[in-house]
């Protein structure tokens, strides 16, 4: 996953950069990742030998509703802030020290950054810890039991049911 960075960049440029799961399968299989990712992105010039990447990263995940454990796919869309200095190392290195900004020293010859490491913990911040197919929506628990059936439209489904009736008897006993 790489942005281009021009070896001698004088003015800002925009950048629309779009990865598939064939640039990094590993990635899009960990995230869960339905389609392209795109980033939008403005490389601007911060003095010699540096520069900012500022945008936007967007795409879609496939996420399991905890609700209802069905499978949904959600957009989601999440800002991108990357400092690139081009320095004396031999390959490229990532400095974690501020949470807002990653910042990356990569080779002089070298004309890209490869973000892959800063898109995994972005999509993976974005991503809701409980996430809900329909939030906006009550949820409604369906069983397989039709109204009107009698005795039967009160017999659990689940035989646990039954053995945690006897325990519940049971201990309501003893007591």
């Amino acid at each position: 996953m790489r942005i281009n960075i021009a070896q001698k960049l004088t003015d800002s440029e925009d950048q629309r950069v779009v990865w598939s799961h064939a640039d990094a399968p590993e990635i899009f299989d960990e995230l869960h990742l339905k389609g392209d990712l795109v980033a939008e992105v403005l490389v601007s010039p911060e003095g010699n030998g540096k520069c900012l990447v500022t945008g936007t990263i967007s795409g879609v995940q496939t996420l399991t509703c905890v609700r209802s454990l069905d499978l949904f796919d959600r957009p989601f869309e999440t800002e991108i802030v990357v400092e690139v200095e081009r320095g004396a190392c031999a390959a490229q290195e990532l400095h974690d020290d501020d949470d807002d900004v990653f910042a990356y020293t990569i080779p002089q010859t070298q004309d890209f950054v490869d973000v892959s490491e800063c898109v995994r913990q972005l999509v993976t911040l974005q991503e809701p810890i409980a996430p809900v197919k329909n939030p906006d929506e009550d949820f409604i628990f369906v069983t397989n039991n039709q109204a009107g059936d009698g005795a039967d439209a009160e017999k659990p489904l689940d035989p646990r049911w039954e053995k945690l009736k006897a325990l519940k008897s049971k201990m309501e006993n003893r007591s």
